[in-house]
């Protein structure tokens, strides 16, 4: 039980040292880069040393980490320094996904990717490589994160350069052991460990024998394991490294479980979850507590075993951490019907199950996404290199051409005639050749944009397909049990009619009530079912109507043209926008009232949306990067739409659509 549940959090080590130098500075020299911060010039050096502070403090800090490479991307973008700019934002893309912010590391890795494009800095490009792997390692896309490693790890062995090289085969060699190529993971560690060794880097030596260790205990080579596990808490009881420290001592707890050592094993998973506290990591502090709670267990301490596993499954539950939630219910289960309340055993079990099969539907879903991206990728960039093929011929075969009308041209100068036909046929064919190397390049930058297109296409779609599960198992799942639940009131009411009279039976089922049209309008809100059989217009209605009710908002909806139901992934595009900008105008404007305006003309359709609310300063909110408006803004890119916004302070936002319909 503690092995597999722990597996997960404890290859995520390797992942904490992309852009860190791989030693450590001593405290008393960081105290001296902070006073000295305090007196730095607005310069380039102080972003150097902004940039050396973030790393140091993202081994154990990860709000000071953010803290200082936010106000490194400011000085950069104030001195239009460039790389520094791309450097801050790699910084903030890699912490935010050590933290499990996944949407705000894509966004600022994407500003990295930029930067370093635009300043041809390979050796960047390829840390922001290593860093998509990390997200996608923590988001349970294996395959997708080894394919980012494999593409990272090949440019720093090309370039010698053996310490980046190191930190990427360790990311490696951890997406092997996730996809159970244990053995394979082994060999690799091995040599991950000598390489350390042999740079005599002691932090990389730590991670590299966590990394080994958890290997062989999952492959039940515990002699084998035995033989470093000595050096693994000498590492971990002197590292600074917080994170590392956490699953060093969690790898100790769970080799002494393995060797039915518990008393020890709880020792080290108490040593694994008090370093995880410290730190502030909710994700690694759910799973320590299960491991703890798995082991005090077996040696019958009930009450803190209990406590512990709840604590588990509470912060699992708050911080999506899926596989802890799976472990965490299998472990209460046990623990209840050891105590013989196994109705409550049996909630937990059930719930388990539930996650089994939602973890084991995620990752098929991620590895068939994974397919479908690697051989559409695959497709895109042969017909992008045959077009370039094509070009490259047809340039060459100008050239040749070229080289034979200059010879023939000197042998046939007096053929005034003959020169003029050959002279004019040749510039006919040149402008042609010139046009269509014009209409090749349109053709590759079109598939480009094809490309990204459809990767944004899966996304959106991957959401709306999530919210109409959520949807349908609110629906049908809890949906159906308030139903029963009313059903039972009903009976309870007519065997025992007297008990009407009673204040705490009348307010229960009001409550009843209450949360079971609560749990209707969460379910419409997330797949309007007017929206699916009548189409937006009605469904728009229904929505404007649900909210002016409530008198703190009316909203007012005009349509043109809209006689004609659109597609259904246009209908349900614009209904998502819409929504979300009725609803930031109800978080943000203090607004009394809205209009909607749909107006449609043949194939081209524009939304207006306008508010008398308080306004906002539309450039702050672009650099913010405010969550709404980036979520709008990229629907409006699926549907190849424009978006403008105006907003005038105490006079209120205006927000105009344009896009054209595809029929």
């Amino acid at each position: 039980m503690i092995l597999k549940q722990k597996i997960t959090a404890l290859v995520l080590f390797i992942f904490f040292i992309c852009l860190k130098i791989t030693g450590q500075l001593p405290p008393a020299l960081i105290d001296s880069l902070v006073r000295e911060l305090s007196k730095a010039k607005e310069d380039t050096n102080k972003v150097d040393l902004l940039r050396t502070l973030a790393n140091e403090a993202g081994y154990n800090d990860y709000n000071k980490a953010l803290d200082y490479a936010q106000q490194g991307y400011a000085l950069s973008e104030k001195l239009n320094y460039e790389k520094g700019m791309g450097i801050m934002a790699y910084i903030m893309g890699f912490t935010f996904s050590d933290m499990g912010d996944f949407r705000s590391a894509d966004s600022f890795l994407n500003i990295a990717e930029s930067k370093f494009q635009q300043l041809g800095l390979s050796d960047r490009l390829a840390k922001v490589d290593h860093a998509r792997g990390v997200k996608n390692y923590r988001m349970g896309n294996y395959w997708l994160a080894a394919d980012f490693f494999a593409r990272s790890i090949k440019f720093f062995e090309e370039s010698n350069d053996r310490t980046t090289a190191l930190i990427v085969y360790q990311s490696l060699i951890a997406s092997l052991g996730q996809t159970k190529n244990h053995d394979k993971a082994i060999e690799s560690g091995k040599k991950a460990l000598k390489l350390a060794g042999d740079m005599n880097d002691t932090l990389s030596i730590g991670y590299s024998l966590q990394a080994l260790v958890t290997d062989l205990i999952y492959a039940n080579r515990l002699d084998e394991a035995a033989t470093y596990v000595s050096q693994l808490e000498e590492f971990a009881g002197k590292t600074l490294d917080q994170n590392v420290a956490a699953e060093s001592y969690s790898t100790l707890g769970m080799y002494n479980y393995q060797k039915k050592n518990i008393s020890a094993s709880v020792y080290f998973f108490q040593k694994a979850l008090e370093t995880a506290r410290q730190l502030g990591d909710n994700y690694q502090m759910a799973l320590h507590l299960n491991s703890l709670g798995g082991a005090q267990f077996e040696l019958g301490l009930l009450s803190e075993s209990k406590k512990n596993l709840q604590e588990a499954l509470k912060l699992a539950k708050d911080f999506n951490n899926k596989r802890a939630e799976y472990n965490a219910s299998l472990s209460l289960s046990k623990y209840f019907k050891k105590v013989n309340e196994h109705e409550t055993a049996y909630d937990h079990l059930f719930h388990h199950l539930e996650m089994k099969d939602s973890i084991l539907k995620s990752e098929t879903r991620n590895y068939t996404t994974y397919l479908e991206e690697t051989y559409q990728a695959n497709k895109r960039e042969n017909e992008i290199l045959r077009l370039q093929k094509a070009q490259q011929e047809k340039e060459f075969a100008l050239k040749k051409r070229n080289t034979y009308l200059a010879i023939g041209g000197g042998l046939i100068i007096v053929l005034i005639s003959i020169l003029y036909l050959l002279r004019r046929n040749f510039q006919h064919k040149q402008k042609l050749a010139q046009q269509q190397s014009v209409l090749l390049e349109e053709k590759i930058k079109t598939i480009e944009k094809e490309q990204q297109i459809s990767s944004l296409q899966s996304m959106i779609n991957g959401q709306e397909s999530e919210r109409t599960r959520i949807a349908k198992d609110l629906h049908d799942g809890l949906g159906g049990i308030f139903s029963t639940v009313k059903m039972h009131y009903s009976t309870l009411h007519q065997e025992t009619p007297t008990i009407r009279e009673n204040s705490l039976y009348r307010k229960t089922l009001d409550l009843i009530n209450n949360a079971s049209d609560e749990l209707r309008k969460v379910a419409h809100n997330m797949m309007p079912e007017v929206l699916m059989k009548v189409g937006l217009v009605e469904a728009l209605q229904d929505f404007c109507n649900n909210i002016s009710s409530g008198k703190l908002l009316k909203i007012t909806l005009q349509t043109f043209g809209m006689e004609k139901r659109l597609g259904s992934s246009t209908e349900i595009m614009l209904y998502r926008i819409i929504q979300e900008l009725i609803n930031n105008i109800i978080k943000h404007a203090d607004a009394t009232e809205a209009l909607i305006q749909i107006n449609r003309e043949g194939n081209r359709l524009s939304l207006v949306i306008e508010d008398n609310g308080r306004g906002f300063n539309t450039k702050e909110a672009e650099e913010k990067r405010s969550m709404g408006i980036a979520t709008v803004r990229s629907r409006v890119d699926y549907l190849n739409g424009r978006l403008t916004i105006d907003s005038r302070k105490d006079i209120g936002t205006t927000v105009m659509i344009d896009l054209l319909i595809n029929e």
